[in-house]
């Protein structure tokens, strides 16, 4: 009786200390640069989706030195509608579901990089098809060829 409590125990003290890792480090997200973003956009079975305020996805500056506007080629799903109820619903209205390669951007890659665990946590995408850009505008924006659209953007 005696061995069988401490092995409950330290069964159920192994179970906790999982669950505590696993929320305090949270799912690994793959990040990608520059380059291995403008491969992967506009291919079949990827889509590209920019996180931020869909006000700042059409062109307002989100503040001063970033620029409004996107990257062509991607949708906008605000972060903030993650937490709405019917979230499910409206990403897959949105084409963001789980047989396709999800890559996700804002304006520096900490707001994708919360979108992206997100998917993966809350709404059961596989980590390995849910990729963050890190960099996001701001590095897309150093580089000279790279354009946002609408054009005319805030700058």
């Amino acid at each position: 009786m005696k061995h069988l409590k401490k092995l409950s125990l330290a069964a159920l003290f192994v179970l906790v200390l999982s669950g505590v890792a696993s929320a305090f480090f949270g799912p690994k997200i793959g990040e990608i640069d520059q380059a291995t973003f403008k491969e992967k956009l506009g291919q079949p079975g990827v889509i590209v989706v920019d996180v931020r305020p869909e006000e700042v996805y059409n062109g307002k500056a989100p503040r001063e030195g970033i620029p409004g506007g996107h990257i062509p080629g991607t949708i906008n799903f605000p972060l903030a509608k993650l937490k709405e109820e019917g979230a499910a619903e409206a990403l897959t209205a949105a084409g963001i579901v789980k047989d396709v390669e999800v890559i996700v951007y804002c304006n520096s890659g900490k707001q994708s990089n919360e979108f992206a665990e997100a998917l993966v946590k809350d709404f059961s995408f596989e980590a390995e098809k849910v990729t963050n850009y890190k960099g996001g505008v701001i590095d897309w924006s150093k580089t000279a060829d790279n354009k946002l659209e609408p054009e005319g953007h805030d700058k």
